[in-house]
């Protein structure tokens, strides 16, 4: 999905300088739940926030989403508003404590990352398509909401408003960031929460990184989250859509998703170590 910038989220390692990847003692655990129990507080002091905690809790819950450790899936994205064969796909691993991030193209020996402060893309001449920088977390980012907003970096505003969206009224919560946080924090997203479930059904958002916006942020999209599946006690959604935006209402169907494969993986399971003689950007 073209949109979100790679960094947004500031992980846990670099916020304490303590790694997650190595939970064998309870000194560890006891991290982990510090910053969860930090982050709770943060989303705790407006409605906005607390809306958006209880999505969370819905789809499984920060701790369990964190303790699961490196997610592991297939993104595949049909571009079809720019032709038939518009289609990105990548095998992905993501730490979802430290966000390092490994992909494989599929029919080739292309692999790129993110280290959690720069990307690297092996072979060092291969094509830069996907860009490796702006789409190490992209995909990451959208089956990720709304864990990907736990963090103290994140504002919440709750609307009053809420958005009607094939027969379902939406509560609707914006989620902005802090000067300096990423690639893109002018970026905003404005998350689609079931009034009942609190399973998030979609997010509105817009792109802003200079690395694929380069004349100016780009218009208002909606991206749906489907299908969810239960793997690992997170619901991870299985099929997006976008659509174009007319005011507040979604209006044309623009591109799909499907994200597959999906499986956790241990830390200790996961080479991200940056490839010898790789390009580093």
């Amino acid at each position: 999905m073209k949109s979100v910038t790679l960094l947004k989220t500031i992980s846990v390692l670099s916020l304490f300088g303590f790694s997650l990847s190595q939970w064998g003692c309870p000194a560890q655990k006891s991290d982990l739940e510090n910053w969860v129990d930090q982050v709770s507080d943060h989303m705790s002091k407006n409605e906005g926030g607390r809306l958006l905690a209880e999505a969370i809790q819905a789809h499984g819950g920060h701790k369990q989403w964190l303790l699961n450790e490196v997610l592991e899936f297939r993104w595949t994205y049909h571009m079809t508003d720019r032709g038939p064969n518009a289609v990105t796909e990548t095998l992905q691993r993501v730490d979802t404590s430290s966000l390092e991030a490994v992909h494989e193209l599929p029919g080739s020996d292309v692999r790129f990352g993110w280290t959690g402060k720069e990307a690297w893309l092996m072979p060092a001449d291969a094509p830069r398509r996907p860009n490796p920088r702006f789409w190490a977390l992209t995909p990451y980012y959208f089956i990720g909401i709304p864990f990907v907003f736990a963090d103290l970096n994140s504002n919440f505003e709750k609307f009053e408003a809420g958005i009607e969206f094939e027969g379902t009224v939406y509560d609707q919560v914006k989620v902005t960031f802090n000067p300096g946080t990423g690639d893109a924090p002018d970026d905003y997203y404005i998350v689609l929460i079931h009034p009942e479930t609190r399973l998030v059904g979609g997010v509105r958002y817009i792109v802003t990184s200079k690395l694929v916006a380069r004349n100016g942020p780009g218009p208002e999209k909606l991206l749906t989250l489907e299908d969810y599946a239960v793997l690992g006690d997170i619901h991870l959604p299985s099929k997006h859509r976008t659509f174009s935006m007319d005011g507040n209402s979604p209006k044309d169907h623009m591109r799909s998703a499907e994200a597959t494969e999906y499986q956790w993986l241990k830390r200790a399971a996961v080479d991200f170590e940056v490839p010898e003689g790789a390009a580093r950007f």
